[in-house]
C-alpha cells in the first residue's frame, strides 16, 4: 500500500456534529444546544425560545 492509500483510506470528522441530525455545517453550541441552524429553527417554539420584536 502506497502512502496515499493509507492516508485517506481513514476519513476523519472532527468536531461534534448536531445533535438531531447530525449535520455538521452551521452548528450552533451556545447555551450547549448543539443544533444546525436549521434543526434550530425547526425545534425553537420546542425549546422554549420565542422571537422578540
Amino acid at each position: 500500500m502506497g502512502h496515499q492509500q493509507l492516508y485517506w483510506s481513514h476519513p476523519q470528522k472532527f468536531g461534534q456534529g448536531s445533535r438531531s441530525c447530525s449535520n455538521r455545517h452551521g452548528l450552533i453550541r451556545k447555551y450547549g444546544l448543539n443544533m444546525c441552524c436549521q434543526c434550530f429553527r425547526q425545534y425553537t417554539k420546542d425549546i422554549g425560545f420565542i422571537k422578540l420584536d
